[in-house]
């Protein structure tokens, strides 16, 4: 036999009425499809305005390496490698089928030779193999497993998965009935369908029954096969369409976790998201895309401590109440659309507000927009932005914040600062230091860099080390820095984390209009909540400016042998991750390559980088006690002392102080394990 001559009988078996029923029916199944796809996208096109749809080769490459390639779903390896299995088997599957399709219907002979044998027999038959093999590792983890972080008791996971494995079975025992039946000599080429064939020629022996079992079971393939395409929109295999969307449409600034401000000149301006006509299209596609996998939920530090917050229930409750009230929700549009003013407002008036109606008041305080849930979606999902302005609706319309919160705030109103009961100035944490104020500045272009100090350092007598390590080592480089003093104000992280977006907004005005007024070109800061406000916020309001975190900037000063270090450190050392500082900006080497040249040996905890644990004090929760479920910061710090590290060393503020706290609760009274920041280690190690 020449390999060159190989090919098949395409629709083996068939009749006139049995080519009708396939192409009637997948008629039928491509307009249901259709339709379904339409009733998601006019939801989404009632969405505020976003625009997501600028740099397409960048986003297009996204989609390729994040969504197709699985990128993301591979950091996560065994539910990685089931998706990958069930996903190119699908692919694999569509293309021969396509193929087939243009070989019979467009009548070009590509189904023959080396190409028959290798992709439509070999390639095709290993592929729908590891298929099934996906389906099954997927049964295990759902029904035998039952891991808590899926969704449990939904009837229509178990038929989507059966019906796959169904369409896959009668597909193999379709190609060994063939097989068997015409002693087709390239048999082996298609081993697993052969055997199937080979399975079935015992209980059916002989060409006629072969025949008659195999155009029965023809009919049911197909019928299956169109069934399924045509709910997909209506199940959860939607994901198939709405992931890629979501990634194509997703951020791909620099800037993350930010929400859009507010004008609040505007008297019909939306104070946050109270119904679902203030979410935007993208974030009505966010509902529709997630694929409940509970990732978000695994990663979320809140739900780990058995606070009321999973991530992936915030998603599906939203996008369950949005489809279930799909018919008010469309004729409040129709309503709006029309300009009839009295009906729409009846309409939303009839809704419950998104934050404390469809999700709890608790459920939104518990975040503490680590955006780990972020990290871990492999869909792009923008969890933290929503869960802020929902946030924004508690706070500055319904006025329902914490005790905590609107102290904090409170203070921010009064005295520019969030920390209620600090009696001390801004000043007074270097008066004993030469330090030069801006205001005293003849030529502020002579200024390297202005030292944005921040609250925690200039009111915290334990993070005001920090700052004087910091200034030490600037002083030892000869770096011509300034500091605002008693011009700088809160930059407004705690009150927009809060919902409190005019709070925030009148603290941030401030701040650009005296740094703006300085000419201020370069700031470094050691707090990674102010580096993300001031470097990535400010942008918002008109403020540009160079900002680096403190790690960059001594790691700077360290490789241009500005900062001499004249001994070593023999200690052990393990590092924290903060979040504003590593997912939100991305800086996770500065710090390592730091401590690196003090020669530390480091210890990296089992949760780093991309993956750090929070310590709990983001989203405002530094400034208010969260009484629900177990403590955030002894989580990380059980894990932290498990390293067997004497120091663990952060570069924030507040995750000093939320793991010194951790620390001092759970190691034993006898423990000798010390957190500080990785600057007072340097400020130690300098030459004099």
């Amino acid at each position: 036999m020449n390999p060159a001559d190989a090919t098949r009988v395409v629709q083996w078996n068939t009749t006139p009425a049995m080519i009708w029923f396939m192409y009637g029916t997948m008629v039928i199944a491509l307009a249901v499809f259709a339709y379904g796809i339409w009733r998601r996208v006019r939801i989404w096109l009632l969405g505020k305005p976003k625009m997501r749809w600028d740099r397409p080769g960048e986003r297009l490459k996204r989609v390729l390496i994040r969504g197709y390639g699985h990128a993301n779903l591979l950091k996560d390896r065994v539910p990685g490698v089931m998706h990958a299995l069930i996903f190119f088997g699908f692919v694999i599957l569509f293309i021969a089928t396509t193929v087939v399709a243009i070989n019979t219907d467009l009548g070009i002979p590509i189904m023959h030779g080396y190409f028959y044998l290798y992709f439509q027999s070999l390639t095709v038959d290993i592929f729908g193999f590891l298929f099934m093999i996906g389906l099954a590792v997927a049964v295990v983890r759902r029904y035998i497993l039952r891991l808590p972080r899926l969704e449990h008791g939904q009837w229509a996971d178990a038929v989507l998965l059966a019906t796959l494995a169904l369409i896959l079975l009668t597909g193999f025992m379709l190609e060994g009935l063939r097989i068997v039946a015409t002693a087709d000599p390239w048999a082996p080429w298609s081993p697993f369908g052969h055997l199937t064939g080979l399975a079935l020629a015992v209980p059916f022996p002989g060409e006629p029954a072969q025949r008659t079992l195999h155009a029965s079971i023809w009919v049911f393939h197909v019928a299956l096969w169109h069934t399924l395409l045509a709910v997909i929109p209506f199940t959860k295999l939607s994901h198939m369409v709405m992931s890629p969307l979501n990634i194509f449409f997703g951020n791909l600034d620099d800037a993350r976790g930010v929400v859009p401000s507010i004008d609040f000149e505007d008297q019909s301006a939306a104070l946050g998201i109270k119904s679902v006509y203030d979410l935007t299209w993208k974030q009505l596609l966010d509902l529709d895309a997630c694929t409940e996998c509970g990732r978000c939920q695994d990663a979320c530090p809140a739900w780990a401590e058995g606070k009321p917050l999973s991530p992936k229930r915030v998603i599906l409750d939203l996008r369950d109440y949005v489809h279930a009230h799909e018919g008010d929700v469309l004729a409040g549009k129709a309503a709006r659309d029309r300009g009839d003013t009295a009906r729409y407002d009846e309409i939303v008036c009839a809704m419950p507000a998104l934050a404390g109606g469809v999700i709890k008041d608790e459920t939104l305080w518990s975040c503490t927009t680590c955006r780990a849930c972020e990290e871990a979606c492999p869909v792009a999902i923008e969890h933290v932005p929503l869960i802020l302005q929902l946030r924004q609706n508690l706070a500055m319309d319904q006025a329902q914040v914490p005790e905590g919160v609107a102290e904090a705030v409170s203070s921010l109103e009064v005295r520019q600062q969030p920390f209620r009961g600090a009696s001390v100035e801004r000043t007074e944490w270097y008066q004993d230091l030469t330090v030069t104020e801006m205001a005293s500045v003849e030529e502020p272009r002579d200024v390297e860099v202005l030292y944005w100090v921040g609250c925690a350092a200039a009111l915290d007598p334990r993070v005001q080390k920090v700052a004087k390590a910091l200034v030490t080592i600037m002083q030892h480089a000869g770096v011509r820095f300034a500091v605002l003093g008693p011009e700088e104000q809160c930059c407004g992280d705690p009150a927009r984390r809060s919902g409190n977006e005019f709070h925030y907004d009148t603290l941030a005005r401030a701040n650009v209009d005296t740094l703006k007024r300085y000419d201020v070109k370069r700031i470094v800061t050691h707090c990674p909540h102010c580096l993300q406000t001031l470097k990535h916020e400010y942008r918002q309001l008109g403020g540009d400016f160079e900002v680096v975190h403190h790690s960059q900037f001594v790691r700077e000063l360290i490789e241009k042998d500005r900062v001499r270090l004249s001994r070593k450190l023999p200690d052990a050392v393990t590092y924290h991750d903060p979040c504003y500082l590593g997912r939100y900006n991305d800086v996770f080497d500065a710090p390592r390559e730091v401590l690196d040249s003090l020669g530390v040996s480091r210890i990296e905890m089992k949760r780093s980088r991309q993956r750090s644990f929070c310590c709990g004090a983001g989203g405002g929760h530094a400034f208010y006690e969260d009484a629900s479920g177990g403590r955030i910061n002894q989580n990380r710090a059980r894990e932290a002392i498990a390293t067997g590290a004497k120091t663990v060393c952060t570069a924030c503020p507040f995750c000093l102080g939320m793991l010194e706290d951790g620390v001092r609760t759970v190691q034993p009274a006898d423990g000798d394990v010390r957190v500080r920041d990785f600057v007072e280690l340097v400020a130690e190690a300098i030459a004099d």
